[in-house]
């Protein structure tokens, strides 16, 4: 089992993610997740995967977002994840922090993908990707 859940490195909200309002967007908050899926699929290797050329693609087949407090221009973020394998299907949760106004999370994610072969058809999962998901650790179920 990995020692600690992986978090992305802080970064500022862009002011093309607010509104007028200076508030983050809701949209922006699934691409903001998506970075961070991609830097944990970085960190683990599993990156090649994801290219078009690879021997699968990961589809994405459910969202479900939480909006707990409002992000703003300026806010300095950090998403912490986690992941697990269910089957044929990942689980990744995801908890968004602006950590220098609060404790608490301001956004909770869960995104459910399943891999597909060049055919689009819902293949297993390689060992190798089975392999790095085994030692995912999972604390508990955020959403």
């Amino acid at each position: 089992m990995a020692e600690q859940l992986f978090k992305t490195k802080p970064r500022r909200v862009n002011f093309y993610e607010t509104d007028l309002m200076g508030i983050v967007h809701h949209t922006n908050y699934l691409r903001m997740f998506e970075e961070a899926r991609v830097a944990w699929a970085i960190d683990r290797g599993l990156l090649s995967y994801q290219q078009p050329d690879s021997a699968f693609q990961l589809a994405v087949v459910e969202t479900q977002v939480k909006h707990l407090q409002a992000l703003k221009f300026g806010d300095e973020i950090e998403v912490e994840v986690q992941v697990k394998a269910q089957g044929v299907r990942i689980i990744f949760e995801y908890k968004l922090f602006a950590r220098e106004r609060s404790p608490k999370p301001f956004s909770s994610c869960k995104t459910v993908h399943v891999a597909l072969s060049k055919d689009l058809s819902v293949m297993r999962l390689p060992e190798k990707m089975e392999a790095i998901l085994e030692k995912e650790k999972w604390i508990e179920t955020w959403l």
